[in-house]
């Protein structure tokens, strides 16, 4: 459904409000929502400082100062969590409970809109037989620190719903007090919005709207007042930046999951290089980075995806298919110590190479054709340094299930950010 013009006028306006009433049930303590580039102070102390921009500001509408670089208006989450941020995508397919002295963050998948197709009826979970969110919660008696949040949304069909939901007043509503209840009920940390993306449907199997990404805005903002300053709220955005207002969504995102992978595949594309190479001209690692500065997120406040699976030709020629399109990490050393895949011979040789400019390994057959962009502990303890370097506030991987059972790549990741074996302190 398209809005006619003046409902386009009238959704502009809401978004001009620097204050504005919703219907979402209000938390225990009011939020004073502050306009833009402000940053309201009150009392000495210490804040979280997890501000944008020069000065000092309150970031928990209490009393304290802080100091940052980020846009704090008061809106942000007062506790993020440990950081760097070391985060797992961990899904409903994963049959073991994750290795909490590697994770600071685990963002618990899938939670799905009830009516896909209408956007209402509120949001259900998804869970593992075998590791339900209700032990994943309870691995904080292990790792105290850790967050555990809800990731709602993905890829394709079956994470429809948003477009829907957000271009209605009751149904913004709906969403933001059923995300609060799921919280509450699992005793977990925030949300992850995974919405893939406004504006775009993906694959053509989900709906979208030319207003979604100033109706992204609105969602946000009342799902801050309806979650308060004790939750996180964090987006999973596309390596391009693009789709989201960021300059006033980012008053309400915590921190925003850069997925810098999923950037080109074999023959022609690695899938996820740090820096771009004269062998392919994919976006790369600093690419991403850039984009989001530029649009409004500051590196301390982007957490940079690593991926733990490799992506081969998608459409390969008939009789040349070697691996189907995504090939997970545990599945390459059977590739290179047996050549097996998937317990059955190769269908021709392979051999690992590696790009020393984008900082990626990539399997080649006999003629030197790309055949797997993928990443190993040399790569992902490079993209580990790179965070380190440059100012990130952490690193996601997406998923949990991909690594070794030896946790080869998480490892490597852990290392690399924190200079020993775990993150725990």
């Amino acid at each position: 459904m398209k809005l006619n013009k003046t409902a386009r006028i009238l959704a502009s306006l809401a978004l001009g409000l620097s204050l504005c009433v919703f219907s979402c049930e209000k938390p225990a303590t009011n939020i004073v929502i502050a306009p833009p580039n402000t940053h309201p102070s009150t009392g000495t102390g210490t804040g979280n400082g997890n501000g944008n921009g020069s000065g000092t500001g309150d970031n928990n509408g209490g009393s304290g100062s802080s100091t940052g670089s980020g846009t704090g208006t008061g809106t942000l989450c007062t506790d993020i969590g440990q950081t760097p941020i070391v985060l797992a995508y961990f899904t409903e397919y994963t049959e073991v409970l994750p290795e909490v002295k590697l994770l600071t963050h685990i963002n618990y998948a899938h939670g799905r809109f009830k009516n896909p197709k209408t956007g209402d009826g509120g949001i259900v979970i998804t869970e593992s037989s075998k590791a339900p969110i209700s032990k994943v919660v309870a691995l904080k008696s292990v790792n105290p620190k850790l967050k555990v949040m809800l990731m709602i949304g993905g890829w394709g069909g079956h994470a429809d719903g948003f477009s829907e939901m957000a271009k209605s007043d009751a149904k913004r509503t709906e969403f933001c007090q059923s995300v609060k209840e799921l919280i509450d009920k699992h005793k977990l940390d925030g949300v992850d919005i995974d919405w893939e993306y406004p504006t775009v449907s993906a694959d053509n199997e989900t709906g979208c709207d030319p207003m979604d990404t100033q109706n992204f805005n609105l969602v946000l903002r009342e799902l801050r007042e309806t979650l308060g300053t004790s939750k996180i709220i964090s987006f999973a955005s596309s390596s391009s930046g693009k789709y989201v207002d960021w300059k006033t969504a980012i008053k309400y995102i915590d921190y925003v999951n850069v997925m810098t992978y999923d950037m080109g595949a074999a023959p022609n594309g690695h899938n996820s290089p740090l820096h771009k190479s004269s062998r392919f001209t994919h976006r790369s690692w600093d690419e991403a980075v850039d984009a989001h500065v530029k649009a409004g997120v500051p590196k301390n406040r982007q957490v940079m995806g690593v991926p733990f699976y490799g992506k081969a030709e998608k459409n390969p020629a008939e009789g040349t298919k070697i691996f189907e399109y995504s090939v997970k990490y545990y599945e390459i050393p059977d590739i290179l110590e047996k050549g097996q895949y998937k317990g059955k011979a190769l269908a021709r040789p392979v051999t690992r190479q590696w790009d020393a400019t984008a900082m990626v390994p990539f399997l080649v057959d006999a003629s030197g054709k790309n055949v797997l962009s993928y990443d190993d502990p040399e790569s992902v303890a490079a993209k580990g340094a790179y965070v380190v370097a440059n100012g990130h506030l952490g690193a996601m991987f997406w998923e949990y299930r991909c690594d070794t059972g030896d946790h080869a790549l998480l490892g490597a990741l852990v290392k690399a950010i924190y200079g020993k074996e775990t993150v725990l302190q």
